[in-house]
């Protein structure tokens, strides 16, 4: 009888209010239910992965085609989003794709595109260079240029749906540790460090730290430790939008990302592949090294001009790998819990729709949207 005097009760709990968290916390509040987030930090904060100042939106979605429906929506959502905190959140601005002949990023964008009649315009690298002057690819080089691209403010995206959820009744639990998910006979229960709380159903959307809280996950999740670099311009080039586009490399030293300047003063680079596996994500080591800017300083010493190709910022973030790279996105069949984890670096710009999502799967079991290629089953044979 104590323990239920002292059990805080919701109609759903969010487990970790990121970018994803953020955004099913906001779609389930808009519906009129009860919402509680619960997050070890105090989001949106720089100890996961929804921080660094900018992430890219594009449609020609290389990875997969089933991708594209859901993008065109979350584009949809970040505008509404944009335009009820009236903020800008989403930026529009031609992506620049390069690689060598058969790139798994030109070819199966270019196959994106195909299926969806997303505009797309191929390049050599030699006209590649006259357009954008600040890139120097080889010359044997495939360029497409998506012009259905964009990048979204990370840190502002998470703000906005924490307020916005807010703004429905949502509540924000942070700097509170969750230790354990279990059923409740009609629901779930939570325990944190600080309480317990108890609800119908559950959202877990804790990053690198699923494996933590739902073991049958922790063999489908591997954590990287990944590093952005940020290089002073010395080129205006870099500030002008039909002079610098978004781009995604792929060298073969790695797969490289970038966005141009956004503050007029520096461009910011990553490494999309790669990175060293980590087994704790809360003993990630975030001192950045010569070492883990090296690989990235070299690839914008050889492909990019317009900087200095010595770094000015940098910053450690994560990724969580599934093994073939997709999203994790499902209902648990034992209890009424909706996982989304295993973003693989690609994630953010999807979070606006799978916070529709979750929210869909928390009340009708179910979604309009296909998401049968995210279901953690395609996995279960591994």
């Amino acid at each position: 009888m104590g323990e239920s005097l002292n059990t805080e009760t919701y109609d759903v709990i969010v487990i970790g209010c990121g970018g994803f968290g953020s955004s099913a916390m906001f779609h389930l509040a808009q519906r009129g239910l009860k919402v509680i987030g619960i997050d070890q930090f105090h989001p949106p904060h720089d100890r996961g992965s929804s921080h660094g100042e900018t992430r890219i939106i594009r449609k020609a979605y290389f990875e997969h085609p089933s991708y594209v429906p859901l993008l065109h929506r979350a584009w949809e959502l970040w505008e509404e989003l944009s335009e009820s905190v009236n903020e800008r959140l989403i930026e529009q601005r031609d992506l620049l794709m390069a690689g060598p002949p058969g790139s798994e990023v030109i070819e199966g964008a270019r196959l994106s595109a195909r299926l969806y009649g997303l505009p797309m315009e191929n390049l050599t690298a030699a006209e590649a260079a006259i357009r954008y002057p600040e890139f120097h690819l080889p010359e044997d080089y495939a360029v497409a240029i998506e012009s259905t691209a964009g990048y979204l403010w990370a840190e502002r995206c998470v703000a906005s749906h924490l307020s916005s959820a807010a703004s429905f009744g949502a509540q924000l639990r942070h700097n509170e540790t969750v230790l354990s998910v279990s059923s409740s006979g009609t629901g779930v229960q939570v325990q944190t460090d600080r309480g317990c709380y108890s609800a119908g159903a559950a959202v877990v959307t804790s990053g690198a730290w699923t494996g933590q809280l739902l073991s049958d996950y922790a063999r489908h999740i591997s954590v990287l430790r990944k590093t952005l670099c940020w290089f002073p311009v010395t080129s205006e080039n870099w500030i002008r939008k039909d002079r610098a586009p978004l781009f995604f490399v792929d060298a073969p030293e790695s797969q490289f990302y970038g966005t141009p300047s956004v503050d007029g003063a520096t461009i910011k680079v990553g490494m999309h592949t790669g990175g060293e596996m980590i087994s704790d994500p809360s003993g990630l080591s975030r001192q950045v090294t010569d070492e883990d800017e090296r690989p990235i300083s070299q690839f914008a010493q050889k492909y990019l001009g317009g900087i200095k190709p010595q770094v000015s910022a940098s910053v450690i973030c994560m990724y969580s790998m599934t093994p073939d790279g997709h999203f994790l996105l499902d209902r648990l069949p034992e209890l009424p819990i909706v996982v989304a984890a295993g973003f693989s670096g690609h994630g953010f710009k999807f979070t606006s729709v799978l916070g529709e999502v979750a929210a869909d799967l928390v009340q009708r079991g179910q979604t309009g949207l296909d998401i049968g290629f995210l279901s953690a089953n395609r996995l279960s044979a591994r």
